[in-house]
């Protein structure tokens, strides 16, 4: 016969393994709630990345072009800011509308156009999916829907750099600019190029040219070959694939030559294995990478607004490349007064797009100090 002592333990032994059980089954139930809460809360994670759709106004961006430049914008922001990207492109202009249309039906919280022929799609589209963001790169509005943006870059500044260039290193004082469209975005860069170049030397001559064609390697050759007989021995080009075939003549001439866009060392020169590179003075960047990139970042922080949005010298929206193979060419005294030029145009010290401004100011005091 157990004793009342013995009684009493087990009694308590068996509540100890009650209390327990209740205890380990609380525990567990915790567990398995806490664990669905995070399921919940990762899964909310997860619906909430920001999602972002790039239309471009032809059937290819990897061309090492301005729409290979754009493109990095939204590589980096996928790298960066976690965002998930998608592609949209047209074989022709009459699908531009309807890819603008299907990004904002796949459910992006951002859909971006890039190039002039994506203006008017993007506007019509954006007034029927309000709760859709859009961005058009190189493009704008007089008036904007609240939910539109325009993405611009100071090219004028660039090229204003790079008519500065090419006015001290052309030995014959004319110089040549190859446009492609007659255009807002392609305009910037030649008169701010002849304006740089006409505040080093105003004599200089620098022949204009536009071709209305991005897509014309041979085209570009050609007016290549025409500036060169014409005596020119710097060219920019700002003409896409039309001035990737003017860049390659120019160089292969053995005549100095700026690139446009991206560091066209590296984009049409492959690094210095294409022949020319060594006559490839820089190239006039536009940075519509950043520019993408600072979009998407509005929209994943939420402070994503409409109206137009410029980006210069200040905040690397434009610059000019490295000279590479040609440094050594490339005086320091010219580096010195590209350098001052550079802070002047930040400051608004010089307009790019006014010849007849400070800069002549500028010419009269330290042009002395250059040997040419």
């Amino acid at each position: 016969m157990e004793t009342t002592s013995v009684l009493l333990n087990r009694v308590l032994l068996k509540k100890s393994h009650k209390g327990l059980s209740i205890c380990l089954t609380f525990i567990l139930a915790f567990l398995a709630i806490f664990t669905i809460i995070s399921g919940l809360k990762t899964m909310s994670v997860r619906a909430a990345t920001v999602k972002v759709g790039m239309i471009f106004d032809g059937p290819s961006y990897e061309d090492n072009d301005f729409r290979w430049q754009v493109y990095q914008g939204l590589i980096r922001a996928e790298s960066e800011l976690d965002v998930s990207g998608s592609v949209y492109t047209s074989t022709d202009s009459s699908q531009i509308e309807l890819q603008v249309q299907h990004c904002a039906q796949d459910g992006n919280d951002l859909c971006i156009g890039v190039g002039f022929l994506l203006i008017d799609p993007i506007s019509t589209t954006a007034a029927v999916y309000t709760a859709t963001q859009f961005a058009v790169v190189d493009g704008s509005y007089e008036t904007y829907l609240p939910n539109v943006r325009g993405i611009l870059f100071a090219s004028e500044q660039a090229g204003y750099l790079a008519g500065t260039l090419a006015a001290f290193m052309s030995q014959s004082s004319i110089i040549g600019d190859l446009g492609g469209w007659e255009i807002p975005s392609v305009t910037a860069f030649t008169e701010g190029y002849r304006n740089g170049a006409q505040c080093v030397y105003p004599d200089i001559t620098t022949i204009i040219s536009y071709t209305n064609d991005f897509d014309n390697p041979d085209m570009g050759a050609q007016y290549a070959q025409g500036m060169i007989s014409q005596g020119a021995d710097v060219i920019f080009a700002v003409a896409g694939s039309t001035g990737v075939g003017a860049l390659l003549t120019t160089t292969q001439s053995s005549v100095w030559a700026i690139g446009v866009d991206t560091d066209q060392y590296y984009s049409v020169f492959m690094s210095g294995t294409i022949p020319g590179s060594n006559y490839l003075l820089s190239s006039a960047m536009k940075r519509a990478d950043n520019g993408v990139f600072y979009a998407i970042s509005d929209v994943v922080s939420g402070t994503f607004s409409s109206g137009t949005v410029v980006y210069g010298l200040a905040d690397a929206g434009v610059g000019l490349a490295p000279f590479h193979e040609t440094d050594a060419y490339v005086p320091s005294s010219v580096r010195s007064w590209l350098n001052m030029v550079k802070l002047a145009l930040i400051s608004g010290l010089i307009d790019p797009l006014n010849p007849e401004g400070p800069c002549l100011v500028m010419h009269r005091l330290y042009l002395p100090v250059i040997n040419r």
